[in-house]
């Protein structure tokens, strides 16, 4: 009995039919999986590019191309499955089928090789553009490793807080946002480019900021406590010896000036007395919180104390600056005027060395600006503190100005 076909061998030792066709076959799948791995590197290099370079992405031929050799990558992985479907396994065929096997994967290994060497002439072709992909990478991981460092030093910061044995919730609500939002960053940092990265980046840095301060700045203030209650009342004492004149000079701006010259500080005693009483009970409440060892609270209304005194000690002195400043501008306006003059006049001076726009219109604004001014003198009651204000952003407006054309110059 003769054996099975397959293991047959044709006269003179050479291959048999079957071995011809698992050859083919096998060339066949050498050069499918060659196109299928440079379409999986590739591919995913492109798509980083075009991701993380949309504006250079846009301007050169690295999308168009690989898009159409990754279509005809689709087509191919479709006609190859479709000859496997047809032919293969080529072991089960009957032996009359074995030759067309062979003829069918011979003509499907050619078009899969062209395209694999087209796939490798292209990554040669833009090898160099695809680069600065790694460049790129670079950048975002040195922006994601600033974020990370930024979390960790507010990691060391907490630790070293409740080593102290001291609590702050808000410390440890602050760097638990902060690691999650520095988790989320990791997740999706291969996906962003330099500008993407900025804003994620710099929202975890934030909050790690925040929580750090918190674990670091609470423990301090803790420490200083029994030193800052008595200095605060010594504040508080100082801004009512100063307070106590404050109707002094608004009988002086009542007398002499019209109404919207001081009428922002119109109720600055009843606000002064205030935040006075304000700070005086805040003060009396952290005695009673430190004394009883309720370190957070106490906290808490250390700020209040603070706050109040800050409000107070802002509006005890405004009312005399306020009648020093419109007394000085009362006796002579005219000085605030030669003054601008003498700015817009410099100003233009400087201006003539490059092109009078956009320059000159601007210039020109804070010219009509000054006239306008002059007008607020012909009242029978002049504002003298509009006339102030304006004359301040009149000054601001030529500083900037000055700024800018100094800037272009430079550039």
């Amino acid at each position: 009995m003769s054996s099975s076909w397959p293991d047959r061998r044709r006269r003179g030792g050479g291959p048999s039919a079957l071995e011809r066709a698992q050859e083919a076959r096998g060339l066949l799948q050498e050069q499918f999986f060659r196109v299928d791995q440079l379409q999986r590197d590739v591919g995913g290099t492109v798509a980083s590019y075009a991701a993380m370079l949309p504006d250079r992405a846009r301007s050169t031929g690295v999308v168009p191309g690989w898009k159409r050799l990754d279509d005809r990558a689709h087509a191919a992985v479709g006609d190859y499955l479709a000859l496997l479907d047809q032919h293969d396994p080529v072991e089960e065929l009957d032996p009359y089928r074995v030759h067309a096997a062979t003829t069918a994967f011979e003509q499907g290994t050619a078009p899969l090789r062209g395209l694999a060497d087209e796939m490798e002439r292209f990554v040669d072709s833009y090898g160099a553009e695809l680069g600065r992909l790694a460049e790129v990478r670079a950048t975002v991981e040195r922006r994601v490793a600033a974020a990370q460092a930024a979390v960790a030093a507010a990691e060391q910061a907490w630790h070293a807080m409740h080593d102290a044995g001291v609590d702050v919730p808000e410390a440890d609500a602050s760097l638990a946002r902060a690691r999650v939002a520095v988790r989320k960053l990791v997740e999706i940092a291969d996906r962003l480019g330099p500008d993407a990265v900025e804003e994620p980046a710099g929202v975890v840095e934030r909050l790690a900021g925040q929580a750090r301060t918190l674990a670091t700045e609470v423990p301090q203030r803790l420490a200083t406590l029994a030193t800052r209650i008595p200095s605060l009342g010594t504040r508080i004492d100082a801004v009512s010896t100063r307070a106590e004149r404050t109707g002094e000079f608004m009988s002086g701006l009542r007398r002499e000036f019209s109404f919207a010259s001081w009428k922002d500080l119109a109720d600055a005693e009843d606000e002064l007395d205030a935040h006075v009483a304000t700070a005086r009970e805040s003060l009396d409440r952290l005695r009673r919180l430190h004394a009883d060892g309720e370190t957070t609270a106490a906290l808490t209304e250390l700020t209040n104390v603070e706050d109040a005194v800050k409000a107070a000690s802002d509006l005890v002195d405004a009312p005399r600056h306020r009648l020093e400043r419109l007394r000085q501008v009362k006796s002579d306006p005219q000085q605030l005027f030669e003054r601008a003059r003498f700015a817009l006049r410099d100003t233009r001076l400087l201006l003539r060395r490059g092109s009078p726009q956009p320059w000159g219109g601007r210039l020109d604004a804070l010219a009509h600006e000054l006239v306008a001014l002059e007008g607020l003198l012909d009242a029978p009651h002049p504002d003298y503190w509009q006339l102030v204000t304006r004359m301040d952003r009149l000054h601001a407006g030529v500083d900037a100005l000055v700024a800018d054309f100094r800037a272009s110059q430079r550039r």
